[in-house]
C-alpha cells in the first residue's frame, strides 16, 4: 500500500476511535459546535491535519479548538501541546485550548470563548473576490470601434 495512503488511513482510524471515546468534557463542547450551532460555522470533530489529528476544527476559518484533558497539565503535555500549537499556526491555523474543568464548571463562557475566536477569524478572513460584472457597453469599446465617429 502507498505509504501517504497507510497514513491517512491511519489517521482516519485514530480519528474513529477517538470520536468513540471522547470525555464528557469533548461531548459537551461538540454538542455546541455540531450541526452550525455556534455562528453557523462547520466544525469536525476529531479532524486528522497530519501529523495530527485535533479535536475540533473549522475548516473555513482554520480555527482549531482543543478541549485540555490533565495530561495537558504535565510538563511534558504542555511541551507537547507547544509543539504541536506552533507547527499548527505554521499552517495557518488559530489554536484555541480550553481547559477541560472550565467546560464542566462554567459552559456558558466557553461558548463565548469560542464565539469571540469564531468572530476573530472571520474579521482576519480577507474579503473575497467580487464576482465580475458584465460590461457596460457604452463604457467599453472594443478595439475595432476606436476612433469611429457614431453617425450623427
Amino acid at each position: 500500500m502507498d505509504k501517504r495512503l497507510q497514513c491517512d488511513h491511519d489517521a482516519i482510524q485514530f480519528a474513529r476511535h477517538q470520536r468513540a471515546t471522547a470525555n464528557e468534557c469533548s461531548q459537551d463542547v461538540w454538542q455546541m459546535l455540531r450541526n452550525r450551532r455556534c455562528r453557523n460555522q462547520k466544525f469536525r470533530r476529531e479532524f486528522p491535519i497530519p501529523p495530527y489529528t485535533v479535536d475540533f476544527c473549522c475548516v473555513a476559518l482554520k480555527l482549531i479548538v482543543e478541549v485540555d484533558g490533565e495530561h495537558h497539565q504535565t510538563d511534558e503535555g504542555r511541551q507537547h501541546d507547544q509543539r504541536r500549537d506552533q507547527y499548527l499556526t505554521e499552517q495557518g491555523y488559530q489554536v484555541v485550548r480550553i481547559p477541560g474543568y472550565e467546560v464542566l464548571r462554567n459552559a456558558a463562557a466557553v461558548r463565548r470563548q469560542i464565539e469571540q475566536a469564531i468572530d476573530e477569524r472571520i474579521e482576519q478572513r480577507p474579503p473575497s473576490s467580487p464576482a465580475l460584472l458584465p460590461r457596460d457597453e457604452s463604457e467599453h469599446h472594443s478595439p475595432s470601434s476606436r476612433g469611429r465617429r457614431e453617425p450623427e
